[in-house]
C-alpha cells in the first residue's frame, strides 16, 4: 500500500537544536505520551529512513519565527536547498510567521514566486489568535488566487503558552465558506477536537486534515470510526517525524481499525489528490 506522509520533518541540525528543548518541555506534561528523541541525521538519512519504511512522499514545511525573536527554526531557503535534491519524495511548504502580516504577506508570495511553493504553512496559535483571525485574510487570499494550499497548525499543543481555543478547527469552517476555492489542511488538527474536525472536513469540501501522532491519544478513536462511515476522503496520514518515528508510527497508524479501502485513501489517495491539485507534485505520473 502506497503511502504519502503529510507532515514530517528532516532532523538536521537547524530543525533539532530547535526541536530539543521544545521535546524536554512537552515531555514534563505529558510524561511517556509523545516521548521520542529522533538521532541527528543528514537529508538523505531522512529519505533513506523514508523509503526503507514505504514511505513514497513526505511534505517538509519550514517552521518561521522570524518577526518574532529574529530566529528562523527550519527556513524557507533552508527547505528549499534540502528538498532540491530530492524532489521525487521531499514536498516543500513554505513557513509564514504571522506576527507582522505585512512581512507575512511577502514572504508567502516569495515562497510562491520565487522558491516555487505550492503550500505554506501557519501557526496562528504562536500569536494567539485563531485560523479565522482578520489578520491572516491576506495570506488566504493570496493563496487561493495563486492555487496553493494553506496547512494551519492545530490540535493539543502541549508546551505552547497559548489559549487552547487557538487550536480549535472550527475556525476552519469559516475560513473555508469564505475562500471556498483555497485549498485548507489541518495539522495535527483532529484531537482533542474530534467531533468538531469531523464536521468540519465534512461539510467543506476544500477542507481536509491530519491528526498526526495523536490519533494515539485517548478519545481519539472516533476519527477512526468517521473515516470508515463519513470522511474517508478527508483525512491524511502523517507521522510528525521526528516527534515519532517514521517507521513504528506508520505501522501503529495501519492497525487503528480503518477498512482496507479507507485505509488505501487515507496513507495514500487523499494526499495525492491534495498535492495533485495545487501543482506541488514533481512527477503528475506518480
Amino acid at each position: 500500500m502506497k503511502v504519502i506522509d503529510f507532515r514530517a520533518r528532516p532532523n538536521i541540525a537547524e530543525y533539532a537544536a530547535y526541536l530539543r528543548p521544545r521535546l524536554e518541555d512537552i515531555a514534563k506534561q505529558t510524561g511517556e505520551f509523545g516521548r521520542y528523541a529522533a538521532p541527528d541525521e543528514t537529508v538523505n538519512g531522512f529519505v533513506d529512513q523514508l523509503v526503507t519504511a514505504g514511505v513514497e512522499l513526505a511534505v517538509v514545511a519550514a517552521r518561521s519565527r522570524i518577526a518574532q525573536d529574529g530566529s528562523w527554526e527550519l527556513t524557507n531557503d533552508l527547505v528549499a536547498e534540502c528538498v532540491a535534491p530530492h524532489k521525487d519524495h521531499l514536498v516543500p511548504f513554505g513557513g509564514i510567521d504571522v506576527t507582522d502580516i505585512s512581512f507575512a504577506l511577502a514572504e508567502s508570495e516569495r515562497c510562491i514566486e520565487h522558491l516555487g511553493f505550492r503550500g505554506l504553512c501557519i501557526d496562528p496559535f504562536q500569536v494567539g489568535i485563531t485560523a479565522d483571525h482578520e489578520r491572516l485574510s491576506p495570506i488566504y487570499e493570496l493563496c487561493e488566487k495563486e492555487g496553493a494550499a494553506v496547512a494551519v497548525t492545530m490540535g493539543g499543543m502541549p508546551g505552547i503558552n497559548q489559549p487552547l481555543r487557538c487550536g480549535d478547527p472550527i475556525a476552519l469552517d469559516e475560513v473555508a465558506q469564505s475562500h471556498p476555492d483555497l485549498t485548507l489542511i489541518g495539522s495535527h488538527s483532529g484531537w482533542p477536537f474530534t467531533n468538531t474536525m469531523v464536521a468540519v472536513a465534512w461539510r467543506r469540501p476544500n477542507v481536509f486534515f491530519e491528526n498526526s501522532f495523536y490519533h494515539f491519544a485517548p478519545g481519539a478513536e472516533i476519527l477512526v470510526q468517521a473515516a470508515n462511515e463519513m470522511i474517508g476522503k478527508k483525512m491524511l496520514y502523517a507521522s510528525a517525524y521526528p516527534f515519532r518515528p517514521i517507521a513504528e508510527t506508520l505501522e501503529n497508524f495501519k492497525s487503528l481499525g480503518m477498512a482496507t479501502e479507507v485505509m488505501a485513501d487515507v496513507l495514500y489517495n487523499n494526499a495525492h489528490g491534495v498535492l495533485s491539485r495545487i501543482g506541488a507534485l514533481n512527477n503528475e505520473a506518480r
